[in-house]
């Protein structure tokens, strides 16, 4: 049978979502030019056995990120049961406001997924019809004020005040606007990633979340460190022998270096948004294994302290992927496309963190001060070609990521083969969740680099394991 795309429309509750997607049958490519998802069947055999929900009817595109990443599609299966069910923001809410994000974002199958979700949760048929609409009059106005925030959140995240998120813990609580954040961040990492896949809609779909629980053991609770005691192949160190094929836009980059320097030292004295619990407070709440020791990360004392339930299943996401992409991923490139979407996304929390762990990869001050003037220049010769088209790529899939092409994504495969390009797109997508963390809450950049301590790394100040041995 050959697959459809057209325009459909899925009924919910008597409103009418008109969505662009392809109905998944037959053997065809999906609308972005991958091959078509495998079979729930075929997926299950080359992920990891499940404890619970094994045999389960599996989404697109978790059958589609299966093939090139099975235990990475576990860990997000679980991160999406998360963030479907176990919020504590309510249910109904909790869909609309992902149904806001998918419409913002121009992702049609999310967007048909939040209104499956918003019906079982007892929406209306008025109250879904209003999300349509600027005011979404419809709902009350506390709930108006987090479809904003989740308005807000996907197109401007930088733009949100402090005073927008003071009045949603006042109307919620410091616990439920903490899990917006993450929901807003998992969104907008979800919606991007289902863009670039072309996900189609399941023949019987929309589909619920997938019960679904993995043995500890088949995923990753431990960080991948870069290679011990190997310097890396730094992007864009060679002289400017190619050519310059990306079109410069007008709106190239965020801020110049060196005002992006002072913008990295006004995070550091940034209060953030939440108060930042001890980490005794929550300490108990994580699984054995994942943090063997309190990180001086504020990412994970906030998300960790007010929303464990959400954040956990993210770092194991975070950390399964991170090991199974290791073999195939050039990690000091991957840093790059992290740099564009931080700044796309006006981020200067995780900006800092990328000059962070290229520190941890091995290189000094002056190569990574040489490297972020280079990304945040207009002149990208001395980068590879296929390396410049994945720059400019996380930019657009990240400020406008429904104009994203099936030619870009071609270019993609054609540059740096069909697997990592994959994972390109799926990396570009999910720096879109910690950058809406990080803007979210308006973290406080940490002074020093955690991330020697967080990847089980010396500091450089420190002794090694080795020489502090004596010899015998």
């Amino acid at each position: 049978m050959l697959r459809i795309l057209i325009s459909i429309t899925i009924s919910v509750l008597g409103a009418s979502v008109v969505t662009v997607m392809g109905i998944a049958k037959g053997d065809e490519p999906t609308a972005m030019g991958w091959p078509a998802p495998m079979s729930s069947a075929d997926a299950w055999k080359v992920m990891p056995a499940a404890k619970q929900g094994q045999e389960a009817e599996l989404p697109t595109w978790a059958r589609m990120l299966a093939r090139e990443a099975p235990r990475t599609a576990a860990a997000c299966l679980e991160l999406d049961l998360a963030q479907r069910t176990r919020s504590p923001v309510e249910p109904g809410l909790r869909a609309g406001m992902r149904y806001v994000a998918a419409k913002a974002n121009g992702c049609s199958y999310a967007t048909a997924t939040a209104a499956a979700d918003a019906k079982r949760a007892g929406v209306t048929a008025e109250k879904l019809a209003s999300l349509d609409t600027p005011k979404y009059a419809a709902w009350s106005p506390a709930e108006r004020s987090a479809l904003q925030f989740a308005h807000d959140m996907t197109l401007n995240s930088d733009g949100v005040t402090d005073e927008q998120f003071a009045k949603l813990v006042e109307l919620f609580s410091d616990r439920q606007a903490a899990a917006m954040v993450l929901a807003m961040a998992y969104a907008n990492f979800q919606d991007r990633f289902l863009i670039c896949l072309g996900a189609p809609i399941e023949e019987n779909g929309p589909l619920p979340p997938v019960v679904v629980k993995f043995a500890s053991d088949t995923l990753t609770k431990t960080t991948t460190p870069p290679p011990a005691n190997k310097k890396p192949d730094i992007p864009g160190a060679k002289p400017e022998i190619n050519k310059d094929i990306i079109e410069d836009d007008g709106e190239f980059t965020w801020l110049p270096y060196e005002q992006l320097q002072t913008r990295l030292q006004q995070q550091r004295d940034r209060t953030t948004r939440l108060p930042i619990p001890e980490w005794r407070v929550f300490a108990d709440r994580l699984p054995q294994g994942l943090m063997e020791k309190p990180s001086d990360i504020i990412w994970y004392k906030i998300a960790f302290g007010y929303a464990d339930e959400l954040a956990v299943p993210f770092e194991i996401y975070l950390r399964t992927a991170g090991a199974e992409i290791s073999s195939n991923w050039d990690r000091a490139f991957g840093n790059c496309i992290f740099w564009m979407v931080t700044d796309a996304v006006k981020c200067p929390y995780c900006m800092g963190h990328c000059e962070m762990n290229w520190e941890v990869m091995g290189m000094d001050t002056t190569q990574i001060a040489d490297l972020s003037q280079k990304l945040a220049g207009n002149d990208w010769s001395s980068f590879t070609e296929p390396q410049q088209q994945a720059l400019a790529f996380a930019r657009k899939l990240t400020r406008t990521p429904s104009k994203v092409t099936r030619e870009e994504i071609e270019a993609l495969r054609k540059g740096f083969g069909d697997q990592r390009a994959f994972f390109i797109c799926l990396q570009a997508s999910r720096y879109n969740y910690m950058t809406r963390i990080s803007n979210g809450f308006q973290l406080t950049l940490e002074k020093g680099n955690p991330f020697w301590d967080y990847y089980r790394m010396p500091t450089p100040s420190a002794p090694s394991e080795k020489q502090e041995s004596p010899k015998r």
